[in-house]
């Protein structure tokens, strides 16, 4: 096997059995709806690993009309954030469904951001400089909004514009998160407090988000997209 692979798979089985080693802190899931109609879950879970860094690992399935077609899409992510903080030391994510086995993952080392591709057995490599303002959101998975969000400055509040490594592109696009104002969600069986953001990921598309007040991404919704996201213990019965 090649040498990068061979690294690349014992990162990543070493990532994943240090998070397993550990009882989840926290668990959490996500009802994905498409054009309103329910199409998957997201599944995370968050624990320390020995050095007491944060590792998030999460399940995602989604069925998607692909013209008349429905379509799954299944993949697993894993991410480690430094220890007392929420700035990214690696992810990766892992397409589980179809037979491709196609995968990407990042790794940040100092000023240094590096992903490795691999997309029908090819492997590829790009890296590039990170700055202290990089992260790394991954548009498709939403438990990161979480660790977006912690990022903001509630002091300066107003706009704030972010570096965002876009694994899947293996480049830069500029994120912006606006805070807007604290409320109340109102979900049919009660109220819950709420601090809402406009989310913008500039030339993809514009959001609006809602987090609890530990932080906790509870509702997204993009209209552009006819999609929306919803914490599991606020989806209408």
């Amino acid at each position: 096997m090649n040498p990068v692979l061979l690294w690349i798979t014992a990162w990543a089985l070493a990532g994943l059995q240090a998070a397993a080693q550990k009882a989840p802190e926290y668990t959490q899931t996500y009802a994905i709806y498409i054009r309103g109609e329910f199409a998957g879950t997201e599944k995370v879970t968050e624990a320390a690993d020995e050095q007491g860094n944060l590792v998030s690992v999460s399940e995602h399935e989604v069925q998607m009309l692909d013209g008349l077609e429905l379509k799954r899409l299944a993949f697993t992510t894993s991410m480690t954030l430094a220890k007392g903080g929420v700035v990214p030391v690696d992810y990766r994510l892992q397409y589980t469904s179809g037979t491709s086995g196609d995968y990407y993952e990042v790794k940040v080392q100092g000023a240094s951001i590096r992903r490795i591709l691999s997309r029908g057995g090819k492997v590829s490599e790009v890296e590039q400089q990170a700055g202290p303002d990089t992260v790394i959101f991954d548009f498709n998975v939403y438990h990161h909004y979480d660790y977006l969000i912690r990022r903001y400055d509630f002091k300066k509040k107003g706009r704030q514009l972010f570096r965002n490594f876009v694994p899947v592109v293996g480049g830069e696009i500029p994120l912006v998160l606006t805070y807007l104002d604290d409320g109340e969600l109102d979900y049919g069986r009660g109220k819950m407090p709420v601090r809402n953001f406009r989310i913008e990921l500039v030339g993809v598309f514009t959001g609006a988000l809602s987090v609890d007040r530990d932080n906790r991404l509870v509702r997204l919704v993009v209209r552009e997209k006819d999609l929306e996201v919803l914490r599991q213990d606020i989806v209408p019965q």
